[in-house]
């Protein structure tokens, strides 16, 4: 459906977006998911032929889209911004408002299934612009939608909206997927994670792509590491054993890890991989600390804990019979161990 080969943007010799490369396929869902300022919206307004890219060329269903009349690829797409402009009139005036200018008139069939899909159902006669935030923006989704587009494009679609309208258009998100192509960009990594096929992370250039269970569990850098909340990230150096493990030292602590690496490293090791006791076991985990409990917080159904081994902070995830059954308090002097399966590598 689209690819995006070598796009770049540079704005005053600010380079907003960087050496973009992307396909996504038809009826996919993808989450471009990025701090404030990463370029997520100046890649939509790219996508959406609103701005010409410094560099780089952009295939639409097999069309250079950058090298023919913009609106003739634009009709076939649908955008909806943070903050879409409301038009005089009904809400039902809105909506026929796009189809009418292409010099279509939908069918109310059509008109009804937009507004059932985003809860607006019995709106029709409705002041448009006396609606509340949450129901100006599913009505922008529903005006977008109306044009029967084939990539449906969101710029932080619920950005500043209150619990229930999240969740309407969040619904309606799920609803179309597979139906047509969506492109939406997010802050927010839980909505990304559960809204989305696959998600690219965007800081200015797509530092990692994937489904996101792999881009949460085997972050590509420190970057996606920190920003998707990663724990206990450790750098150090590596060098091969003559076991063939790798050994990562940083200051007086050792880790061991089954992937082969050597140089200059990042370790992750998840808070669900780390086990707790009194004493050292004699179990087959190669890594084996000791430490001292300084904090611990509940977290639902788990208590989150931590313990420092040396000069780093390990944060383990402990479940509420466990954490009670040991009688941990701060200041307790315990074991910590993880496999070296559990030790994540990046570079």
């Amino acid at each position: 459906m689209l690819e995006l080969q070598g796009i770049s943007k540079v704005y005053e010799e600010k380079k907003v977006l960087e050496d973009i490369n992307l396909k996504v396929r038809a009826g996919e869902t993808l989450g471009v998911i990025g701090p404030t300022g990463s370029g997520k919206t100046t890649l939509l307004k790219i996508i959406d032929l609103l701005e010409e890219p410094t560099t780089g060329r952009m295939i639409f269903d097999g069309i250079d889209a950058l090298n023919v009349p913009a609106f003739k690829i634009r009709r076939r797409m649908g955008m909806v911004f943070q903050e879409t402009p409301i038009l005089k009139g009904t809400v039902h005036d809105n909506i026929i408002y796009g189809p009418r200018l292409r010099g279509r008139e939908p069918e109310e069939k059509e008109i009804k299934r937009v507004m059932e899909l985003v809860e607006l159902r019995g709106y029709e006669n409705k002041d448009a612009r006396g609606l509340s935030g949450g129901e100006k923006q599913r009505l922008a989704l529903a005006r977008a939608l109306i044009n029967q587009p084939e990539l449906l494009l969101l710029d932080e679609p619920t950005s500043n909206l209150d619990p229930i309208s999240k969740k309407r258009i969040e619904e309606a998100i799920k609803e179309l997927k597979g139906e047509i192509t969506i492109i939406f960009t997010t802050h927010d990594l839980i909505q990304g994670q559960h809204l989305a096929e696959r998600i690219a992370i965007l800081d200015n250039r797509i530092m990692q792509i994937g489904k996101p269970s792999e881009v949460f569990k085997r972050p590509s850098n420190r970057f996606v590491a920190e920003f998707v909340g990663a724990k206990n990230i450790i750098g150090g150096e590596a060098r091969i054993t003559r076991d063939k493990l790798t050994i990562i030292e940083s200051d007086d602590l050792k880790i061991y890890s089954s992937k082969p690496a050597e140089g200059e490293v990042t370790a992750i090791i998840r808070p669900e991989d780390i086990t707790v006791s009194w004493e050292p076991r004699d179990s087959s985990a190669l890594n084996q600390l000791r430490g001292e409990v300084v904090r611990f917080e509940e977290r639902g159904p788990l208590f989150q804990v931590q313990v420092e081994c040396g000069d780093e902070i390990f944060t383990i995830y402990m479940t509420r019979k466990s954490f009670h059954d040991m009688k941990i308090s701060i200041g307790s002097i315990v074991w910590i161990e993880f496999k070296a399966l559990a030790v994540h590598i990046i570079r």
